[in-house]
C-alpha cells in the first residue's frame, strides 16, 4: 500500500514530477498512475490504490480545475468523504466548487526545494492523514467492465434511455452510511436566490440576474413548488432556519457566475437551509458569445436532475441529507454521461454513485430500481459480457418490489432482463409499470422501444413523446422523440427537436448520431458527410472504421459513380457474414435489393440482435418485396404479429403489392427464435 496518491490532470505530469521526486526523498511511497503496469486493468488499479492510500493529495492547476478537469474533482470528491484529502495549488487558482472549505497548500512557483517551508507544511498535513487513517473501513469494488466501442447508427437506439471517474464511488465511506434516524419532513418549495457576479462587469451581472430568473421559470414551468423571487429575498439573516420553516422552504438554489478569459463559468449548489448541509453542487462552463446557450444547459441539467431524483426529493420520504446528496450526485452523473455511455470512466462513476445511494438509503424503494434499471441498460447495451450485472440488476429489483410492489422502474428492469426478441416479455413488463404510474417516463420510452421493434412506428413515437413529457429539459426521450420522426417520415419536425437538443446538451454524441441518421433519411449526401466530419469530437464513442465505411458510402451516393457502387457491393459481399444487418442496410441504400436478401438469407439473428434496422427509412425497399416477410420470421416477427394481431404500420401503405397475412402465412419462424 502506498502512502500518498496523486491526482492530477494528465498535462500537469511535469509538474508533478519534481513533487513525486521530493515526497520519495523523504521516505514516502508514492503512487500515481504511471505506476501501472503493463497487463494491469488500469481502472481497477487505480481504484484500489485511491482507497489504500491513507493520503491523497490532489493537484489544482488551471486544467484541473476547468470542466475538462471532471475526473480530478472526482477523485477529490472521493477523498474528501474518506477523509484523506489534502489539496495543493500549483496555480493561482481557486479549488472548484465544493472543495474551498480544505485549507490548500500553495505549491505555486516550488522548484522542488524540499526545504521551503510550503512543501514542509505538505509534507506535515501528509503525515498527519498518514497516522490518523490507520484503519479506515473497507471498500466494495465494482464488477469488472470492459468497455467496447458504442456501435453509432446501427441498433443505436436501444442504446438511450430516452441514454466522472473511473474510480468507483465510495460505497462505505466515512461519513456517508446511512442513518437510520431520518430527517424531519422536509418542505416542498424550493428558493431560487439570485446568482452572484465575481467581478464589476455590468455584463456579468445581467447574465447572473437573466441566470437566476431563467432557472426560477425552468423549475416553475416543470411544475415545481418555487417561492417568489420576493419571498426567496427573505431568506436571509440569522433566523434563515425558521423562515425557511415557515414558507416550507427544503431547498435553496443560490450560485456565482464569474469570466474565465472568453468563458462564463458558472458555479451553483442546493442547500439544505434548516440543516445548513449542501445537497449539491455542479459547474458549467461556456463562451460569453453563447451565455444563452448556457443558460439554456444551466436550467436543463438542474431541472433534469430534479426531476431524476424526485421521488427522494418528496417530503414525506423524509430522506436524510447523507442520502439525498447521494441520489443527487447519482442523477447528475446519469444526465452528464449519457447514463454511463460516454466512456468505460463514467458507467462506473455511475453505477458505483447509485450503489453508494442505495447505501445511504436502503429501504428507499425507488434507489433499488434506479441501480436496477442503469444496471440492466448497462448489461444490454455494452456488457453483455459481464453476467455479474445481470445477476446484480435483478436482484435489486426484486429488493425493490419487495419493498414497494409498485415500483414502476422494478417492472423496467425486468422488462430490459427479458430476451430481446421476446416482444410480448417486454411488453407485459413495460405495460405492468405503466399500470403503476401511466405517465412514467421510461416505462413509455421503454414501450416505444418495443413498438419500434416490431415495426408499430406511430405507437412508438407517441410513447417517446409521453416519455419525453415528463422531463423536456433532458436529452434522454427527447433524442428519441426525434428518431421516432425519422423513422415515420418526418424529418423537418425531428431536424427542429434535435437542434433543440444540441443547444441543451452540446457534443452529446446520440444528438450526432440521430442528425446523422436524418440526413441519411431525406438522402442529403452532402449535409450526412458533414455532419460526419464531427466523429472525431466524441473519441472513442465512434469507431474510426466505421466512420471510413459511411464516408466510402455517402461518397458513391453522393457521386452517383457506378464503378464504385459496384466495387462497393463486392467489399459488402465478402463481409457479409461480420455485420449483416449494416450489410444488408448498405446494399439496400446502394440499390442491390437481390443481394441484400441474398445476405439476410443466410443471416441467422444472435439473440441479443434487434430487428428495428429493418425499419428504418433506408431500408423501405426490403418492405415492399414479399420476401421481407421471410427475413421478418427470422426474428419471430411473424410469430409476434400473427399472435397478437397487432402489425406493423407498413402492411397498411395503400401501395403494397402484397398481403402481409397471407404472405405471414407462408412462412414461419424458426425454433427457438
Amino acid at each position: 500500500m502506498s502512502d500518498v496518491f496523486i491526482s492530477y490532470k494528465a498535462e500537469d505530469r511535469p509538474r508533478v514530477q519534481p513533487l513525486l521526486g521530493a515526497l520519495q526523498a523523504d521516505g514516502l511511497k508514492v503512487w500515481w498512475d504511471q505506476h501501472i503496469g503493463a497487463g494491469e486493468e488500469w481502472s481497477r488499479t487505480i481504484e484500489r490504490e485511491l482507497d489504500d492510500a491513507p493520503s491523497v493529495v490532489v493537484i489544482w492547476s488551471k486544467r484541473s480545475v476547468g470542466t475538462d478537469g471532471r475526473f480530478v474533482r472526482e477523485e477529490a470528491r472521493r477523498a474528501q468523504r474518506r477523509g484523506t484529502y489534502v489539496p495543493v495549488l500549483v496555480d493561482a487558482v481557486e479549488p472548484p466548487f465544493g472543495f474551498a472549505e480544505n485549507q490548500a497548500i500553495s505549491l505555486c512557483n516550488w522548484r522542488g526545494d524540499r526545504s521551503d517551508e510550503r512543501y514542509q507544511a505538505l509534507l506535515r498535513a501528509i503525515r498527519r492523514h498518514i497516522h490518523s487513517t490507520s484503519s479506515l473501513p473497507p471498500v466494495r469494488t465494482s464488477p469488472r467492465i470492459s468497455w467496447v466501442k458504442l456501435p453509432i447508427f446501427s441498433g443505436s437506439r436501444n442504446r438511450v434511455f430516452a441514454a466522472t471517474t473511473v474510480m468507483a464511488i465510495l460505497l462505505a465511506a466515512v461519513g456517508l452510511l446511512w442513518n437510520s434516524s431520518r430527517s424531519a419532513e422536509r418542505g416542498g418549495r424550493i428558493a431560487v436566490q439570485p446568482f452572484r457576479p465575481i467581478g464589476a462587469s455590468a455584463v456579468l451581472g445581467d447574465f447572473a440576474t437573466g441566470l437566476s430568473n431563467s432557472l426560477q421559470d425552468a423549475l416553475t414551468q416543470d411544475q415545481f413548488q418555487t417561492l417568489s423571487p420576493t419571498e426567496a429575498e427573505t431568506l436571509k439573516g440569522d433566523d434563515i432556519e425558521a423562515r425557511a420553516e415557515k414558507l416550507g422552504v427544503g431547498m435553496i438554489f443560490s450560485g456565482t457566475v464569474q469570466a474565465k478569459g472568453p468563458d462564463v463559468n458558472v458555479s451553483m449548489r442546493l442547500d439544505d437551509p434548516v440543516q445548513h448541509v449542501s445537497l449539491w453542487t455542479a459547474e458549467m462552463r461556456g463562451p460569453a458569445s453563447r451565455s444563452d446557450q448556457l443558460e439554456a444547459r444551466v436550467g436543463a441539467l438542474t431541472v433534469a436532475v430534479l426531476n431524476c431524483s424526485a421521488q427522494a426529493l418528496a417530503p414525506s420520504v423524509r430522506m436524510s441529507d447523507t442520502a439525498l446528496q447521494a441520489f443527487l450526485h447519482a442523477c447528475e452523473l446519469s444526465q452528464t454521461d449519457n447514463h454511463g455511455m460516454t466512456d468505460a470512466r463514467s458507467a462506473y462513476a455511475m453505477l458505483d454513485a447509485m450503489r453508494w445511494a442505495v447505501r445511504a438509503a436502503p429501504d428507499f424503494a425507488a434507489g433499488h430500481s434506479m441501480l436496477a434499471k442503469h444496471l440492466a441498460f448497462a448489461y444490454d447495451v455494452t456488457f453483455s459480457d459481464q453476467p455479474a450485472l445481470r445477476t446484480e440488476a435483478e436482484h435489486e429489483a426484486r429488493t425493490a418490489l419487495r419493498l414497494d410492489p409498485k415500483d414502476p422502474d422494478a417492472f423496467v428492469t425486468l422488462g430490459l432482463l427479458a430476451p430481446p426478441l421476446d416482444f410480448e416479455r417486454r411488453e407485459k413488463m413495460y405495460r405492468q409499470a405503466l399500470a403503476t404510474d401511466p405517465a412514467w417516463p421510461h416505462a413509455n420510452g421503454f414501450l416505444g422501444n418495443v413498438m419500434a421493434d416490431v415495426g408499430r412506428l406511430h405507437d412508438s413515437v407517441a410513447l417517446y413523446q409521453r416519455a419525453a413529457a415528463g422531463n423536456p429539459e433532458s436529452v434522454d426521450w427527447s433524442e428519441q422523440v426525434a428518431y421516432g420522426l425519422i423513422m415515420n417520415g418526418e424529418t423537418a419536425e425531428a431536424d427542429r427537436e434535435l437542434a433543440r437538443c444540441a443547444q441543451l446538451w452540446p457534443n452529446d454524441v446520440l444528438t450526432w448520431d440521430y442528425q446523422l441518421a436524418s440526413m441519411v433519411a431525406q438522402k442529403r449526401w452532402a449535409d450526412a458527410l458533414h455532419v460526419l466530419d464531427r466523429a472525431g469530437d466524441f473519441g472513442s464513442s465512434v469507431a474510426p472504421d466505421w466512420v471510413a465505411g459511411w464516408r466510402e458510402l455517402l461518397e458513391i451516393l453522393q457521386s452517383g459513380d457506378a464503378a464504385a457502387r459496384n466495387s462497393l457491393r463486392r467489399k459488402l459481399l465478402a463481409s457479409g457474414a461480420t455485420d449483416p444487418q449494416d450489410v444488408i442496410v448498405r446494399l439496400t441504400m446502394l440499390g442491390f435489393v437481390d443481394d441484400a436478401f441474398a445476405v439476410a438469407q443466410r443471416y441467422r439473428p444472435a439473440a441479443s440482435d434487434s430487428p428495428e434496422f429493418l425499419f428504418r427509412p433506408e431500408a423501405a425497399p426490403l418492405l415492399r418485396d414479399p420476401r421481407f416477410m421471410s427475413l421478418a420470421a427470422r426474428f419471430g416477427l411473424v410469430s409476434y404479429w400473427s399472435r397478437t394481431g397487432h402489425w406493423p404500420d407498413f402492411c397498411a401503405h395503400s401501395g403494397l403489392r402484397y398481403s402481409c397475412r397471407q404472405e405471414a402465412a407462408k412462412v414461419s419462424a424458426p425454433s427457438g427464435v
